[in-house]
């Protein structure tokens, strides 16, 4: 029998994060582990890390604080994975220029191909590619000024590398046409987390609450939603907005607040902070929002319409691949509070299109092809690709 293959799994925040990125690679630990030995690269403590429902499945932890890139450290750790036995390195980036590709060699991924460590990368949210390189505050000035170096460093990157997924068509189509001359070098694939034989049905009775699940940031745009509900909210005072995920912006959670009080809604505007039962709010929720300005696909989005939760979305990023508009759901311009409200007001007055949206809704997850099952078995196609093995039987 061939020796077990080891693949490194890298990504620039914590397991313990909870977020996007961080619970789709405890996923995919979770989906590799029957068939891979397992290396996890993050900058998870050792406590943690132990929380961690992926931890008892890993060979090894590299920690990695990425706080602090540069061209050695970043050589650093493209040896401490080529000596951890790695056959393999999959990063995640949480956006475009993630894991220092925005500066030439200050990636690990550049430092690898010296080590005979073959490369893909995952890239979790696409934006503009003036976004991420520097400081958003900066001005539009220095900002071109430092584009062609950063430009030059993404290249870089991507030209070490055998595949850069995006997770969505959306980015998919952005990155290709950003960087042209290795446009080959992409694919898509939907990230899920949605188990295609554990479909729950929709029905049941929902309370009279709107939810938005993520963490509260200006680019989630939770502060839009509260302005459209602050706006309907007079005529339908059993009504609550449910508003649930840890703050990561101050700024947007005072805006809210301020939003409710200045409404008189605040004891109907619940912050309840970040919670482990997501899934439980999504089945008790009337109507599900994702009033994002820029969102790559939308998982939580995705998890809510699968359990049936009748759902609003922005016309941002992914969204539009997951809500067909009239058919499974509403689309709305991003950031335009009317839209949203005259939305919610259609949704609330109408139990029928709630019901008909919750259904559609919920069938579609896997009629795209948007279930974990999918997911699992399109990666391990692609490190069977890149590693020369022979095909896999994936059993999740």
């Amino acid at each position: 029998m061939a020796a077990r293959k080891t693949i490194a799994l890298c990504l620039e925040y914590p397991l313990a994060l909870r977020g996007g990125v961080s619970v789709l690679v405890e996923t995919l630990v979770e989906g590799l582990a029957p068939h891979f030995d397992l290396v996890v690269v993050s900058p998870d403590s050792p406590e943690e890390l132990t929380a961690s429902p992926a931890a008892a499945l890993l060979k090894k932890h590299l920690p990695w604080d990425p706080t602090r890139p540069s061209r050695a450290r970043a050589a650093l750790l493209a040896g401490q994975i080529a000596a951890a036995g790695v056959d393999l390195a999959h990063f995640h980036l949480g956006g475009n220029y993630g894991w220092g590709n925005r500066f030439p060699g200050q990636s690990p991924i550049s430092h690898l191909r010296r080590h005979g460590v073959p490369v893909v990368s995952s890239v979790h949210l696409v934006v503009h590619p003036l976004d991420g390189y520097c400081g958003p505050q900066k001005p539009l000035w220095f900002k071109l000024a430092l584009l062609p170096l950063a430009w030059a460093g993404k290249m870089q990157t991507l030209g070490h590398e055998r595949r850069e997924i995006a997770v969505s068509q959306h980015d998919c189509g952005k990155l290709r046409r950003w960087y042209w001359p290795l446009r080959g070098r992409y694919e898509q694939i939907y990230h899920s987390r949605l188990r295609q034989a554990t479909q729950p049905a929709p029905d049941g009775p929902r309370e009279k609450a709107i939810l938005n699940v993520g963490h509260l940031a200006m680019r989630k745009g939770q502060q839009i939603l509260a302005a459209a509900f602050a706006q309907i909210a007079p005529r339908h005072p059993d009504w609550k907005l449910w508003l649930v995920g840890p703050v990561v912006e101050e700024g947007c959670a005072a805006e809210i607040r301020a939003i409710a009080e200045a409404a008189g809604i605040s004891d109907r505007v619940l912050l309840p902070g970040g919670r482990n039962d997501a899934y439980d709010w999504m089945s008790r929720a009337g109507i599900y929002v994702q009033p994002s300005l820029a969102e790559a696909l939308g998982l939580a989005l995705q998890e809510a319409m699968f359990r049936g939760c009748p759902a609003i979305g922005a016309r941002a990023g992914g969204i539009p691949e997951l809500i067909d508009h009239g058919r499974t759901g509403h689309l709305v311009a991003a950031g335009s509070v009317a839209e949203l409200a005259q939305s919610l007001e259609t949704y609330i007055q109408s139990p029928a299109l709630r019901d008909q949206f919750s259904r559609a809704g919920a069938r579609s997850m896997i009629d795209k092809g948007m279930t974990y099952e999918q997911m699992l078995a399109r990666h391990v196609q692609l490190y069977q690709r890149v590693l020369g093995l022979p095909p896999i039987t994936v059993t999740p």
